[in-house]
């Protein structure tokens, strides 16, 4: 649940700064709809957790982060000193979790982070309106003009909604190569690949506070998690279903039901799920296989705080 934020913005025509907004497809009693309606783009999402993740390895004394990432500036790295996907995974904690693309010496590393959009859930539209702002404009002396010109008024939109979203995380290649991670003889250590996947995990828990978005000086987003699903597997298992349809539970259900039937993962030991939510919570019990490896939790962050540990402990 998002109150008034202005998280995404398109850029200023004129005095007016519009949101990002795209087209919604939607479920309806007469078969489909389509809207247009504010959305919250995975890049805002993507940067405001290598941000977090900066701040909190930073908090910790880890200093293997570039120059370029430790001041918030994430983009495609300019080192061109180093030849292989192992340096540039060796040197900073946030390449090796969000990727890069190094052309000149043609190193690409695929980001282990991946964020959906957020989307305006399936039965409830977003609303937005512009609010009126002013700037007050001064001479070079420092005195404010008297005349009209010293109130410049301008107007952003906000929105108000609920939105639901979906991240994945492919954390087993912490601190390995994607082109060779078997070479266990090159890897980082155990203990930096613990740490950075912990980080990783522990800034979605700063990112689903509200930290994020455009305007957060003055339009942070006043944010409330209603319900979430976290699973946790040893083996590689399809995406859940995205926040933003109604049946995203009972549709993540049947696939991780699905994926224990199927061998993909060897048997619920191999598998943690923390469910936060009373609706959700009574879905998952009511799955006589996945139930048992399910958890209610009391709050949406304990479903983040267990997976560090369960991350941790499988971490090899």
């Amino acid at each position: 649940m998002v109150n008034v934020h202005s998280a995404n913005a398109e850029g200023a025509v004129g005095n007016y700064m519009a949101l990002s907004k795209m087209f919604i497809i939607r479920r309806s009693g007469n078969g489909y709809e389509i809207s247009e309606e504010p959305v919250i783009s995975g890049n805002m999402l993507k940067h405001w957790h290598a941000v977090n993740m900066v701040d909190l390895l930073k908090s910790s004394g880890y200093d293997k982060i570039c120059q370029y990432c430790a001041r918030h500036v994430m983009y495609r790295s300019p080192d061109k000193s180093k030849k292989d996907e192992l340096e540039f995974i060796r040197s900073c904690a946030i390449e090796d979790l969000h990727g890069f693309l190094q052309p000149d010496v043609q190193v690409r590393r695929e980001s282990l982070m991946k964020f959906s959009f957020m989307l305006p859930v399936e039965d409830l539209k977003t609303e937005y309106e512009a609010v009126t702002h002013n700037r007050v404009v001064i001479e070079e002396s420092g005195k404010i003009p008297s005349e009209e010109a010293a109130m410049m008024v301008f107007k952003r939109e906000h929105a108000s909604g609920i939105y639901g979203f979906l991240i994945s995380g492919d954390l087993a290649y912490v601190g390995k190569p994607l082109a060779d991670p078997e070479n266990t003889g090159k890897w980082i250590s155990l203990e930096e690949r613990r740490l950075r996947a912990e980080t990783a995990i522990l800034a979605l828990i700063n990112l689903l506070s509200g930290k994020f978005g455009a305007a957060s000086s003055r339009a942070m987003p006043a944010i409330k998690v209603s319900e979430i699903i976290v699973a946790i597997s040893k083996h590689p298992i399809p995406n859940l279903v995205h926040g933003f349809y109604y049946d995203y539970v009972e549709e993540s259900v049947k696939i991780l039901e699905a994926v224990l039937k199927s061998g993909l993962v060897k048997g619920v030991q191999d598998m943690k799920v923390y469910v936060f939510g009373n609706r959700l919570i009574e879905i998952v019990k009511g799955s006589d296989i996945l139930s048992k490896a399910a958890e209610p939790v009391s709050s949406p962050m304990d479903t983040l705080t267990k997976g560090v540990e369960v991350v941790k402990a499988w971490l090899s």
